[in-house]
């Protein structure tokens, strides 16, 4: 017949450590929430398990710790830290955490609506949300894994980023308030002299959006107003305040209602592009599908036409 079973356990462990801190049973079990009887029986056990006494037990007087008991104490609470940091990690490893590179605009439209479903899905799921940057910082940053998604909108599809697809093209237009081409026609105001007001993720789309202007042959002469909402850009343009360059799908129902109209050349479109690191997550590939299949589908708000 083999040895009874004489590991002793965590609950044991900080039982006694409570007590020997404590300097009472009846503090101990008042500071854990359990009967003092409760308390005796646990350090009983641990007892019997160590093969020591741990206390020196007289009616009437406080528990003394024993020498072996001083000795317990000196270990047990590097065993409890240590045990609560495994717990900590393993809590970590199964908790899913995504990091995706992802502009304002994607942010609101597309994955601020899908975050209720996606923590109902993954419990205790967290998403870090990365500033965009360059392109060959986002290549190192997805072969690392240090970002899991990216989601962009370029003039071309990047060279070497991992598991990148191009999930569509991004008609970008000027628009201003009803009446623009009018006066450009007839030559009440020159294309020069528009107040543009354009959106800004950082200087990397300010830039963009400058070329774009000087290869259409256009040299605002009013410095250029960036602001980062698209809204506030529409109601100023709205308001007569002055000219946009945006996607025709922020503009469409505007457009549609007769608040803004489109002027001026034709712009080349943008490619919006998904890029996921190998090291990506089961969560951040669902995430990235859900991202898909969101932008892909009708603008939020309107009907496919």
């Amino acid at each position: 017949m083999g040895q009874p079973d004489r590991d002793f356990t965590l609950r044991q462990l900080r039982t006694f450590i409570c007590a020997a801190r404590a300097g009472s049973f009846s503090h101990a079990a008042a500071e854990l929430g359990i009967s003092q009887p409760a308390v005796s029986d646990q350090i009983a056990l641990l007892e019997d398990r160590l093969g020591h006494t741990l206390f020196v037990r007289r009616l009437g007087t406080t528990p003394k710790l024993t020498a072996e008991g001083i000795k317990l104490l000196e270990t047990a609470g590097t065993l409890i830290d240590t045990s609560q940091s495994m717990r900590c990690e393993e809590v970590k490893r199964q908790t899913p955490h995504v990091r995706i590179c992802i502009g304002p605009r994607v942010l609101e439209l597309y994955l601020k609506p899908m975050l209720p479903s996606l923590y109902l899905d993954f419990p205790g799921l967290s998403i870090d949300l990365v500033p965009q940057t360059g392109q060959t910082d986002i290549r190192s940053a997805l072969e690392r894994g240090r970002i899991d998604l990216a989601v962009y909108t370029l003039e071309a599809i990047p060279a070497g980023w991992q598991n990148c697809r191009m999930i569509g093209e991004i008609m970008m237009v000027m628009a201003g308030p009803p009446g623009t081409r009018q006066r450009l026609a007839s030559g009440d105001v020159e294309m020069n002299d528009l107040q543009f007001i354009l959106p800004t993720a950082g200087k990397m789309l300010e830039n963009r959006l400058e070329k774009s202007l000087r290869e259409l042959g256009v040299n605002p002469r009013k410095p250029i107003i960036f602001l980062e909402f698209a809204d506030v850009i529409q109601r100023m343009v709205e308001d007569g305040q002055g000219v946009t360059m945006l996607s025709y799908e922020q503009l469409a129902g505007r457009i549609a209602a007769g608040r803004l109209e489109i002027f001026g050349p034709a712009l080349n479109s943008l490619k919006r592009v998904v890029a996921r690191s190998d090291h990506a997550s089961h969560a951040a590939r669902v995430i990235e599908e859900r991202l898909i299949k969101a932008m892909t589908g009708p603008p939020p708000g309107m009907a496919r036409i």
